[in-house]
């Protein structure tokens, strides 16, 4: 004997991929505009016996005029060229309509990447970074379609201790 689905739980269905697919069409048609994020700083730790700890601070701002939920996030940090740290948060994020919020995120950079990079940033040459990852949107496929950001430059050591002292105080 063969089953008939539920009608209830048909239209449930649909209904769920209905509205999930309304994100998609509103981000392809301009009407929701992802997160605006900025890099508001790179605060550095004492190094210790797993690596050299850092604190990424990312400011985000929403432009639209409806709240946007984000699903957590994901990075990956280089360093002269070199993956040396990578990472994801589930944390989720309200921004309000117009509203901004800073994320602070830990990321330890690798020991072994430490001590290749030592003898570039003892010679007070500034070292390359690139920093990149991507938000989730909640309302847009639940959270599976991806909004990267990138972020590169360049920064010393001598600036790494002055950010390190500012932040101390």
């Amino acid at each position: 004997m063969v089953r008939k689905p539920d009608r209830k739980l048909v239209l449930l269905l649909l209904g769920t991929l209905l509205l999930v697919g309304c994100g998609v069409r509103q981000l392809a048609r301009g009407e929701i505009e992802p997160p605006r994020v900025h890099l508001q700083g790179v605060v550095p730790g004492l190094p210790t016996r797993e690596g050299w700890p850092l604190t990424c601070i990312l400011a985000v701002e929403n432009p639209n005029r409806q709240p946007l939920d984000l699903r957590g996030y994901d990075y990956q940090l280089w360093l002269e060229g070199k993956s040396v740290a990578q990472g994801a948060s589930r944390q989720r994020l309200y921004l309000p309509p117009g509203g901004q919020a800073e994320v602070e995120f830990p990321v330890v950079v690798r020991l072994p990447a430490v001590l290749s990079l030592t003898p570039a940033a003892l010679s007070g040459r500034p070292l390359h970074y690139r920093l990149s990852g991507g938000f989730r949107l909640a309302s847009v496929l639940g959270g599976l379609i991806r909004i990267p950001f990138r972020f590169e430059g360049e920064t010393t050591l001598e600036e790494g201790r002055e950010l390190l002292r500012l932040y101390g105080q």
